[in-house]
């Protein structure tokens, strides 16, 4: 029966179209068309753009999510040794648009030719999977557009791939797989020419604009709720619009300039839930290594025409961002950062991004992180991949030993904690603010009790208030330190922690506190060893207060 219910509160929010396309999925196939002679619409006016670091290291050698590999025969690009996430990697081809890519281009037409050699259509594989369709394409064309010399064998795969997506759009998944879906058909749509680019260019025209408007919500963020998606969007925002420009003839002005306002409603999104480091926080599944860091995509967005210069605090101010499309709460001053998520766990119908994250927040003073969520190292089906979306990975409160929402699998929410009683009040003159939510996640799942939770932010404390209304029989607060703070000194009642230019004081009432061992995620394939305060609640009301000084 418990099986049953995960099931059932898992498939509730599926839209119907998930479930039509699911089923259609299984029963029509996309058909293997050769596509010979189509032409490429050459252009001038791309703005070329490294992104990344370097992924083909040489003939057979690869580097991705932090782990070498190789390839030295055909099987190894679906090599079942390798985890799944790895593998679709190796089909991206990012290492097009990496960081001085201008000077391995015999390189990356080696493996251009090796990809078409090695994984012609017929034998399926991770390569002609939608979304690894969708990212190589995009990338090849880029690469051509930026002056990788090309070839007929080239061209006809490229069409080839772009025809097989057409007929095997994500629709079962929408969310992000589907836009770079339409994202992929745009960029082949342009690039060639004739009636089948003219087909997948409709196709891809016909899904945009709806689900740009859905999937960036009015205060700009994405809503999948997590930064580092966030960031990947943008980037394909980017892509987009150098597309458009390079092809002004092939989309609809008004597509242009919803896709202008767009991404610089993005850009405040993501300087907001970024830290003093100029990198994204770590809620749902955010680390560093997978979008482009900030620096670069400002850079990006330079060369295309836009003014997204980095966003300075003013020294004594203490300003306050609530997005109340996304959820999250953002308090800045020109020292401190200090992000909360007072957010749903993301859309209902597609949260497999989500973490157990309700009510937690990161801090961080200067460039150095102090408090943080434990970011995310791998993907799967894994007791860690697990661990990794609950609750106690988190800065915020377990309940009777269960995570807030009910994360399963590698990618699925059962029973999920809904926000309610949110409220954000304005900067006083006393330069101080308090904001507070409450979440349901645990009465949901059978528990009679209601976690609440109370920020009070100035320019030197925070105050943190948790209030577990109800009856409970276990609780523990976490506090997760960065790897590169110090705990100084620490008792039941308090510690004192150390950064690289700040003394943070941590004061309990209500509650125990130890200091635990734990790791930190901040890249896939990444763990390193840090420390977290473990909290054990003794009340039903607990406060902690945290303040800071510069060294």
């Amino acid at each position: 029966m418990a099986k049953l219910s995960i099931y059932f509160h898992t498939l509730k929010y599926l839209k119907f179209t998930q479930v039509y396309h699911r089923i259609l999925k299984k029963l029509v196939h996309p058909k293997i068309h050769h596509v010979e002679g189509i032409q490429a619409l050459t252009n001038e006016n791309w703005v070329r753009q490294e992104l990344c670091s370097q992924k083909f290291l040489n003939e057979s050698d690869v580097l991705f999510l932090n782990h070498q590999g190789s390839v030295d025969s055909p099987n190894d690009w679906n090599n079942d040794k390798e985890e799944k996430l790895w593998l679709y990697n190796l089909h991206y081809f990012d290492d097009l648009t990496s960081f001085d890519s201008h000077s391995r281009k015999e390189l990356q037409l080696f493996w251009i030719n090796k990809w078409v050699d090695e994984n012609p259509a017929n034998d399926a594989g991770n390569g002609w999977e939608s979304y690894t369709l969708s990212l190589r394409i995009v990338n090849w064309t880029k690469a051509f557009l930026s002056g990788l010399d090309t070839s007929e064998k080239m061209l006809n795969s490229l069409a080839q791939q772009a025809d097989f997506l057409s007929q095997d759009l994500e629709k079962h998944l929408l969310g992000n797989h589907y836009f770079v879906n339409l994202k992929a058909l745009m960029f082949a749509g342009c690039y060639f020419e004739g009636e089948e680019a003219d087909k997948w260019l409709a196709i891809a025209l016909k899904g945009y604009e709806s689900e740009l408007k859905e999937q960036v919500l009015s205060d700009g963020g994405s809503f999948e709720l997590t930064p580092m998606y966030h960031a990947i969007m943008l980037t394909d925002l980017l892509d987009l619009i150098n597309l458009f420009e390079s092809y002004p003839s092939r989309v609809p002005a008004d597509v242009i300039e919803l896709t202008k306002q767009t991404i610089v409603k993005m850009f405040g999104w993501l300087h907001i839930m970024s830290h003093g480091d100029d990198k994204v926080s770590f809620f749902n599944d955010s680390t560093f290594g997978i979008a482009p860091e900030n620096a670069t995509l400002r850079e990006y967005a330079t060369k295309l025409g836009f003014a997204v210069n980095e966003q300075v605090t003013p020294t004594d101010a203490l300003i306050v961002h609530n997005m109340q499309n996304t959820g999250y709460v953002s308090v800045k001053t020109a020292e401190m950062n200090l992000i909360a998520d007072l957010a749903p766990v993301g859309p209902s119908y597609i949260p497999g991004h989500a973490h157990a994250d309700s009510l937690s927040f990161e801090l961080s003073l200067g460039q150095s992180r102090v408090f943080v969520n434990s970011g995310t190292s791998l993907y799967g089906m894994s007791s860690e991949r697990l661990r990794q979306r609950g609750t106690s990975a988190h800065n915020t409160v377990e309940i009777n030993k269960q995570n807030s929402s009910q994360v399963w699998s590698g990618f699925r929410v059962a029973k999920r904690a809904d926000i309610g009683n949110r409220s954000v009040g304005k900067v006083t003159t006393g330069k101080n603010v308090q904001f507070s939510a409450a979440h349901n996640g645990y009465k949901k799942q059978g528990m009679k009790c209601i976690h609440h939770r109370t920020w009070n932010v100035s320019i030197f404390t925070c105050e943190i208030k948790d209030v577990i209304q109800g009856d409970f029989d276990s609780a523990f607060g976490y506090l997760h330190l960065h790897p590169d703070i110090e705990v100084v000194s620490n008792s039941p009642t308090d510690c004192t922690l150390k950064s690289t230019n700040h003394e943070i004081k941590v004061e309990v009432s209500g509650a125990s506190l130890t200091v635990e061992d734990s790791t930190w995620h901040p890249e896939f394939g990444v763990v390193i060893s840090n420390k977290k305060l473990r909290l054990e609640y003794k009340k039903s009301q607990v406060t902690y207060r945290i303040n800071w000084k510069a060294l």
